[in-house]
């Protein structure tokens, strides 16, 4: 009666029978199975230097692109006139740096700067230039 055991244990009737208990086991290990190789296959890849070069390689350009995204905004807003200001990328992480004439500008610098897609966080960087 093991496999009696075996079906209540797995919530099988036991008019279903061995046949269906045969099903349901059959299709776990063939999950269960592409489960593994898939993992297997991800782990493989992520070892190959190759790969890794071009995934680092995607996201410095991503983030090249992101940090250029911003910059553009940022030196064309007419709001931000008279302000300095540099912009890096790293990570999706904008630092927003330089100097800017008023806090105004500078919350409105970092307000257009977090409003841009694929950005995650801004870094405020920036200094509010003394009036000469």
């Amino acid at each position: 009666m093991p496999g009696m055991k075996l079906a209540l244990a797995l919530r099988i009737h036991h008019k279903e029978g061995y046949a269906m208990l045969k099903k349901k086991l059959i299709a776990t290990l063939l999950i269960a199975s592409a489960t593994f190789a898939g993992l297997g296959l991800s782990a493989f890849a992520t070892d190959d230097p190759q790969v890794v070069a071009a995934v680092v390689a995607n996201n410095e350009a991503q983030d090249a692109a992101l940090g250029d995204r911003v910059e553009t905004l940022l030196r064309t807003d007419i709001g931000l006139a008279g302000s300095r200001i540099r912009v890096v990328s790293r990570a999706a992480v904008i630092t927003v740096a330089g100097t800017v004439p008023d806090e105004h500008a500078l919350r409105r610098a970092l307000d257009l700067a977090s409003g841009v897609r694929g950005v995650r966080e801004v870094r405020n960087a920036l200094e509010v230039e003394l009036p000469k």
